[in-house]
């Protein structure tokens, strides 16, 4: 190599360390409370802000934001679109998809039927709270049957009739304290580019969408500690051209407790799916991996590969997984299935499948597993 080239390089080094180094020395903590905190703040330990987003929105590149107090409710969403290097600290708070509902005001019907005229709701989804535990009255987004007529109601039900384009009536049979319903259509969104964001000890719950819907071109996209309860679609969803590492999730009570899909790469470490609707991991296109996780299926299939497709350029992905030191079994003693698409490819390690049956059309291996209690021999 030349003088010249090496000088080149040694100049671009320093460039890249000074820049670096930049990052480094001029990175903020930036602090969220939403009881104490204001917008109007500086963000500061001392004096926080009051909402997620103005921090994100505030956040550089090297940033850490802190989320407080620890294990707090926050009614908020979080959206990310063009950042770098930026750090969540969650401390074990709730973005919650769902306000609370007035138990004064209702309209009476009947002895035990009320209802509330509110704001038509995103997606033409629905999901009402009551004490804390989500009811999706048998819809989910493939699943789409009709409400019950208002009077055929039963104590804990309801349903959504339509009044005009903007607004419509939601009828609830029984007590109307305790109640809760789902205006929000994520707890984390990302659109866009996005590089290097680290998400740590943060609860995602009913939301109208997916608790982390992760969109765009989203890369080394890495989340620690983290849950996405009673969703009304996925827990947890990779979409696009997006890469993401989970390391200590748990998914639960969703339409589908992960769903990876079109070109996005997804990796899972020590993680728990189960009391899904549909399907407990779906990965249609990609390449993806469970390492030392726990696959409870409560709903109609455990685990999907198949292919996907490019969002943009519609070429085709096949997907492909490797399942590793994973056990994947049904709730109850009822067969659920795995399933593999042609094409697409599954290796099983050291896996443990207790009442699953497995369908498969692909290109599967199989090593050191069991089925039932007894080694898996796939024919």
């Amino acid at each position: 190599m030349s003088l010249s080239c090496r000088l080149r390089n040694f100049s671009h080094t320093c460039i890249i360390c000074f820049l670096s180094s930049t990052v480094a020395l001029s990175a903020t903590d930036l602090f969220v409370n939403n009881f104490s905190g204001s917008d109007k703040s500086g963000g500061t330990e001392a004096t926080p802000f009051k909402t997620a987003q103005v921090a994100i929105d505030t956040a550089r590149a090297g940033d850490t934001i802190h989320l407080l107090p620890s294990g707090a409710v926050y009614r908020q969403m979080i959206s990310l679109r063009g950042k770098t290097n930026l750090n969540i600290e969650g401390n074990r708070v709730t973005l919650t998809g769902a306000d609370p509902l007035p138990a004064t005001g209702w309209e009476q019907i009947d002895a035990l039927l009320f209802r509330r005229r509110l704001p038509t709701t995103a997606y033409n989804r629905h999901l009402l709270i009551r004490d804390g535990r989500a009811n999706r009255m048998g819809r989910t987004p493939s699943v789409r049957i009709e409400f019950p007529k208002p009077e055929e109601l039963v104590a804990g039900q309801f349903a959504w009739v339509k009044a005009d384009e903007k607004t419509g009536w939601l009828y609830v049979k029984g007590s109307t304290s305790g109640l809760e319903w789902s205006v929000r259509t994520a707890g984390v969104a990302t659109s866009g580019i996005n590089r290097n964001i680290t998400i740590r000890n943060l609860n995602t719950r009913h939301a109208l969408n997916d608790g982390f819907n992760i969109h765009g071109d989203c890369r080394e996209f890495h989340c620690f500690n983290i849950t996405g309860h009673e969703n009304f679609d996925e827990g947890f969803s990779a979409h696009d051209t997006c890469t993401v590492w989970v390391t200590n999730g748990k998914f639960r009570g969703n339409d589908n407790a992960v769903a990876d899909v079109n070109f996005a790469d997804s990796y899972y470490t020590n993680c728990e799916f189960s009391q899904s609707v549909s399907t407990e991991v779906l990965f249609s296109g990609g390449t993806h991996r469970l390492d030392t996780c726990r696959i409870i299926a409560s709903g109609k299939v455990a685990f999907s590969l198949s292919s996907g497709s490019h969002p943009k350029f519609k070429e085709t992905s096949l997907g492909q997984c490797e399942i590793t030191n994973t056990l994947i079994q049904s709730a109850d003693k009822e067969p659920r299935p795995v399933r593999i698409a042609a094409e697409n490819q599954a290796a099983f390690r050291i896996a443990t499948l207790t009442h699953i049956t497995v369908a498969n059309r692909g290109k599967m291996t199989v090593s050191g597993s069991t089925i039932d209690g007894q080694p898996w021999l796939p024919r």
